[in-house]
């Protein structure tokens, strides 16, 4: 959405400025634009100064919006995250869970040694019992 441009500039003596009852001021407005200038008095802590406000009501728009979009992507995607991490718990915990699936080869060699280990030690018995 285009915003039109508006703008307002106030033109202000400086004697009236200066001869303002403190909290008075000048105002103006332009479209969304407006402006407001006006007198503080001097206190214990501070010095007098001149006081300028300016906004515009469709940069005030647009920011709200802004904020608004933040704030749904913020709640939406911190929903998924958390989903996320919910998930990704889990499958943790399921890795720790399974056992590593035996080694065929491991396995085949370890029965191999049982065998050959058992016939020696047979064979051996099988030699004693023949010299008795």
């Amino acid at each position: 959405m285009t915003v039109p441009k508006s703008e307002v500039s106030l033109t202000i003596p400086t004697e009236s400025l200066l001869s303002l009852p403190a909290g008075a001021g000048y105002t103006g407005r332009n479209g969304q634009a407006n402006v407001h200038v006006s007198r503080v008095a001097a206190t214990r802590d501070e010095p007098e100064h001149i006081y300028v406000y300016a906004s515009c009501d469709s940069l005030q728009l647009q920011c709200e919006r802004y904020e608004r979009t933040i704030r749904n992507l913020h709640s939406e995607y911190g929903e998924m995250l958390s989903a996320m991490y919910a998930q990704l718990a889990e499958s943790h915990s399921q890795e720790d869970v399974k056992e590593k699936p035996p080694n065929g080869i491991g396995t085949s060699l370890k029965w191999y040694l049982a065998g050959l280990l058992s016939g020696i030690i047979g064979t051996i018995i099988i030699f004693i019992k023949q010299k008795k």
